[in-house]
């Protein structure tokens, strides 16, 4: 199975259990609530009530050590595998734009839209409002984790006594809208402070995508773009320069010039990688390893 079918079915099982976990019950106690409402923390089945909630901060302190160790381990794996950022972008441009609407192409992320077709625009509205309602089903799914399912319903047959809370629930609307169809990657490349931190929790051993320049041969010696087309090649490099790992790239970048912030660990470029090589019997010069790999 291609690391991609992979991502997609990982998507899959998270928005499963993140969509569902809010009505799940242990003992009469939600599995994971903080009650904005009777202001108290459900965890696995036990309550804490207010009083006892100076356990969040450690909790909060455990998750983000997980993530930092995970990333020492691996890479951002978290941000290719389980960020929402990703999740919804796969959904929105994968899902809707390429496989509904057939305005992209899978095996092409780079190229832009030609909105200059009146059929496309009308593709492009139909999924802004495919994207708007799931984004209502996004921010009211939120919501569950703040104020119970069963008074979440009770309170929006009555939406003008909690405007608060519908308030919310647009802006959380607003934000996945700007997010997702205008700001898109940027988030992660200019916003998102992870994609800084991550770049200072790597060592020789961290797990990343690495591009094989014994194998495929030096495209940026120098950090400059100097081998534009196989015929260029003066040795046994493999690299056939068709580019299809950078065709495919969703930060729309060049694996083959080295380890880069923006990178997310996706390796839909190994998937590109693999799909050419194979065609000519050969292992895929990208791979998901560390630099103390031995490169074959």
């Amino acid at each position: 199975m291609s690391y991609s079918k992979k991502r997609y079915l990982t998507y899959l099982i998270l928005t499963i259990f993140i969509m569902v976990t809010p009505f799940i019950k242990i003992d009469g106690n939600h599995m994971l609530l903080l009650s904005f409402v009777s202001y108290d923390f459900h965890f696995l089945g036990n309550v804490y009530n207010m009083n006892e909630l100076f356990i969040m901060p450690f909790l909060l302190m455990f998750l983000f050590i997980g993530i930092f160790a995970m990333t020492s381990m691996f890479g951002r794996v978290w941000c290719g595998w389980a960020c929402p950022q990703t999740i919804f972008r796969v959904v929105y441009r994968d899902l809707i734009e390429t496989f509904l609407l057939k305005l992209r192409r899978i095996k092409n992320k780079q190229k832009d839209i030609d909105y200059s077709k009146t059929s496309n625009k009308i593709k492009k509205y139909i999924g802004l409002i495919l994207w708007i309602i799931l984004s209502f089903i996004i921010a009211i799914n939120f919501m569950f984790y703040f104020v119970p399912p069963e008074d979440f319903f009770e309170y929006m047959k009555r939406p003008q006594e909690h405007l608060i809370l519908v308030m919310f629930i647009f802006s959380i609307v607003t934000f996945l809208v700007y997010d997702i169809v205008f700001m898109k990657e940027h988030f992660c490349t200019y916003v998102c402070p992870y994609s800084r931190i991550q770049s200072v929790l790597y060592d020789n051993n961290t797990k990343q995508v690495v591009y094989n320049h014994n194998r495929g041969g030096m495209i940026y010696p120098n950090n400059e773009k100097s081998i534009f087309n196989v015929k260029q090649w003066s040795g046994n490099e493999e690299c056939t320069t068709c580019e299809a790992c950078v065709k495919v790239c969703p930060t729309h970048i060049d694996i083959r010039k080295g380890l880069q912030v923006e990178c997310i660990n996706c390796l839909e470029c190994s998937d590109a990688c693999s799909s050419v090589m194979g065609k000519l019997g050969k292992k895929s010069l990208i791979y998901w390893g560390s630099t103390n790999s031995v490169l074959l």
